[in-house]
């Protein structure tokens, strides 16, 4: 019994790992990594992504809450945002940052560990009980529609 315990806890673990590449302290480590080696258009498009995708979700989320699958307690205004799951933040920023990438580094290669990433950053947030595949969904095209945006408009 005690192993199979420590198996959960190892794979819940493992999880909670990927999901943070999909994090805002990963995405932070990402633009800073860019921005040390000099490639600042790259660096103002991710962050003109971020906060576009930020702006959208918390709207979307003061404007429609809808509950985590596990749902999450929340006591103020600001938590009812962080406790509402549409649309997946995760997602966008990963994809965000895939197809950005993609783009830039134009590498076969570079561009399969990206996908393969994202993909598994989006299952860990169902893993998690974070999203459902609506959310996902949402991130996700919020995310591609961002890398769009900031190509055009930037």
């Amino acid at each position: 019994m005690a192993t199979f315990d420590l198996n959960m806890n190892i794979k819940k673990g493992l999880w909670r790992d990927v999901t943070a590449l999909g994090g805002t302290f990963f995405f932070f480590v990402v633009l800073a990594f860019f921005l040390s080696l000099g490639y600042t258009a790259l660096f103002i498009q991710l962050v003109a992504g971020f906060l576009f995708t930020g702006m959208i979700i918390t709207l979307s989320r003061i404007l429609y809450f809808k509950p985590r699958p596990k749902p999450k307690e929340y006591t103020n205004f600001i938590e009812r945002i962080d406790a509402s799951s549409f649309p997946s933040w995760h997602a966008a920023r990963i994809v965000l940052l895939a197809i950005t990438l993609h783009f830039f580094f134009k590498n076969k290669y570079i561009s399969v560990i990206l996908a393969i990433v994202a993909l598994l950053v989006c299952y860990s947030r169902i893993r998690l009980q974070k999203h459902d595949w609506i959310d996902l969904t949402a991130g996700i095209v919020l995310g591609a529609l961002t890398y769009w945006l900031s190509v055009n408009i930037m």
